[in-house]
């Protein structure tokens, strides 16, 4: 079976350790949008920071962003798709979560809502490139449901057992980075967007390629035709990918495209 999407993550596999896109993995993904493959973003960072790269990789096609809960279009501004988590749910979780003194922040109509101006949400803000609004009052008292929330916190071992019994069916937690927790409905995923705007393209499940390396890959490399681990995946990623390519700081994503570009490995049917 031919492929014809390409899906790849941002963090931990598209960007090196400076959030950059590497001139050679850049190089790559611009031939295979050449090529006419329907290269994609898939990444848990919101619209408005994934979009620069999408623009500095000349990608046109709809992004999947917030870890799967939105789709939007770059072209047309279009929301194809979009899962927030529940208005009530979302600020139960921000009121306890800042009960207990743990930062978190929401990301309200693609704004990123801080509840004080501290070093967390200044460190975001650095390596996301996205400026933020300190809201401390008004994340109290959300006006719309929230695509996403997150946690930053040394506690996220023990907040996540915590959380994930209390709001049991209720909400979906999965960790990007070291630190993070990252909050949304239930059922959320990138695999899930991505079969939606499959479909909405008319290509099949197994003719998409997904490459990724962290706990918010899982599902897409799990179930596409094609998964790829980067090297610096983490190991369920590693176990559940057809092929390991090289690490991101080692040009794994040029690596397997031009693995698949030459046709030098046969690939699943």
């Amino acid at each position: 079976m031919s492929l014809k999407m390409i899906a790849m993550d941002l963090d931990g596999t598209l960007l090196d350790e400076e959030k950059n896109i590497a001139p050679e993995d850049a190089a790559a993904v611009k031939d295979a949008v050449a090529a006419g493959y329907y290269v994609t973003l898939a990444t848990g960072r919101m619209y408005r920071s994934a979009l620069p790269y999408a623009q500095e990789l000349r990608l046109t096609h709809p992004l999947v962003v917030y870890n799967g809960a939105l789709i939007r279009d770059p072209g047309t501004g279009e929301n194809l798709g979009q899962w927030p988590l529940p208005l009530d749910v979302a600020q139960s979780v921000l009121d306890d979560l800042l009960g207990w003194g743990i930062y978190v922040q929401a990301y309200v109509d693609d704004t990123l809502w801080a509840p004080r101006d501290c070093e967390e949400v200044r460190f975001y803000s650095r390596f996301s490139r996205v400026p933020y609004e300190v809201k401390t009052e008004a994340i109290r008292h959300l006006p719309q449901a929230p695509h996403k929330l997150l946690v930053i916190s040394d506690q996220v071992r023990t907040l996540r057992p915590e959380l994930e019994e209390k709001y049991r069916g209720k909400i979906k937690i999965v960790s990007s980075s070291k630190g993070f927790l990252e909050v949304t409905a239930p059922g959320t995923n990138k695999w899930h967007a991505l079969q939606a705007l499959a479909a909405r393209e008319g290509i099949r499940e197994e003719e998409i390629l997904c490459v990724g390396d962290s706990d918010n890959d899982l599902e897409m490399i799990s179930h596409a035709g094609f998964g790829v681990a980067m090297g610096n995946a983490s190991d369920p990623v590693r176990e559940a990918a057809r092929v390991v390519t090289a690490p991101n700081t080692r040009n794994g994503v040029a690596r397997i495209i031009r693995t698949i570009l030459t046709r030098q490995v046969e690939v699943p049917v």
